[in-house]
């Protein structure tokens, strides 16, 4: 901050606004992509925003609309059903399985429903952990240009695996919207997340300042930092230092849940745990809660029909300290095994 206070004048940020983002910021965002993209987008093609919930509410408003049906994954982000409700478009789930997405699923929602858009989080899935796979996501990709289905890529878990298929923006620049926020891998109190539009989309048009009655604009403060780290190397070290907390506390739910049932990752900021057979769902997730473990039931993340699975979510990053995580672990532990 104290950099960046000294190569910019701060009237320049505040006396106008920069709807997209200030043209180094967006240069900044086309390098900080290609942490997953193999070239940088020109760009005029990136969005600053404060959040990717933020950019979702303008795509979903410019690119579904009232009536519109978007397809997300049969479990997927909460917050997608309160999109729906307050702009009048309908979600239709798709059928998962251990790599997320299944084609046939997303071939028959395409049929019969006809969606203008698929929201899809084909790292790490949130909440199912799941990772689709470069043939899966060549399947998906070809499905989506056959039935001329928008992508709404949420790649915001993608940057702490070492190991990972490409974007499916990668594979489609012409129908991809890819989203890559900084939340996850480096500070959700930074709040800066980049948009990178297809080839031909204007991004003008879609983010103008009456869109969707909303405020995505990013603070130039933060996009300013988010720049810095970009440009001295900070954000390559904050991401490998969360890399590794996370590494340590994935170790940790291994030990201390031994003997249960559940799914994740090394590098993976949250954990889908099989709930005991003999107890109901919600009785459990009392019961964890009660004791201090804040953990979400299966259900919460079932926006659009089908059938929850006998499943908890619970994330490893909120913690402040490993000690407050390894409290959460006891509890969701001594909840099980009661």
């Amino acid at each position: 901050m104290r950099r960046l206070l000294e190569a910019r004048e701060p009237m320049d940020w505040i006396g106008v606004h920069q709807f997209l983002g200030f043209p180094e910021d967006r240069a900044a965002g086309a390098q900080f992509v290609t942490r997953r993209l193999s070239a940088a987008p020109d760009p005029e093609r990136v969005v600053l925003s404060h959040s990717t919930q933020a950019i979702l509410t303008v795509l979903c408003g410019s690119l579904v609309g009232a009536n519109g049906v978007l397809a997300v994954e049969e479990l997927t982000y909460p917050t997608m059903a309160k999109f729906a409700k307050q702009m009048g478009f309908n979600l239709v789930g798709i059928k998962l399985d251990e790599e997320g997405i299944v084609p046939e699923a997303f071939e028959r929602v395409c049929e019969e429903h006809k969606p203008r858009a698929l929201y899809t989080l084909p790292t790490l899935q949130n909440p199912t952990t799941a990772m689709m796979g470069l043939e899966r996501r060549k399947e998906i990709v070809a499905i989506a240009l056959k039935h001329g289905v928008a992508i709404l890529e949420d790649d915001i878990y993608s940057l702490l695996p070492e190991d990972v298929p490409a974007p499916l923006a990668e594979l489609a620049p012409d129908i991809t919207y890819y989203m890559l926020g900084t939340a996850k891998s480096i500070g959700a109190g930074l709040k800066a997340a980049y948009l990178v539009t297809p080839k031909t989309t204007d991004p003008a048009r879609l983010f103008w300042p009456g869109s969707s009655m909303t405020y995505w604009m990013i603070a130039p403060a933060n996009a300013g930092v988010a720049t810095e780290l970009v440009h001295n190397g900070g954000a390559d070290r904050i991401i490998a230092a969360v890399r590794e907390e996370t590494r340590a506390r994935q170790n940790m739910v291994a030990e201390t849940l031994k003997g249960t049932s559940f799914q994740t990752t090394p590098e993976c900021l949250h954990v889908w745990m099989e709930a005991p057979s003999n107890r109901e769902l919600l009785e459990f997730v009392g019961d964890c809660k009660r004791r201090g473990a804040d953990v979400g039931p299966a259900s919460s993340f079932l926006l659009a029909g089908g059938s929850a699975p006998h499943r908890i979510r619970f994330g490893t990053g909120k913690a402040r300290e490993r000690s407050d995580l390894q409290r959460g672990l006891d509890a969701i532990a001594a909840a099980y095994f009661s």
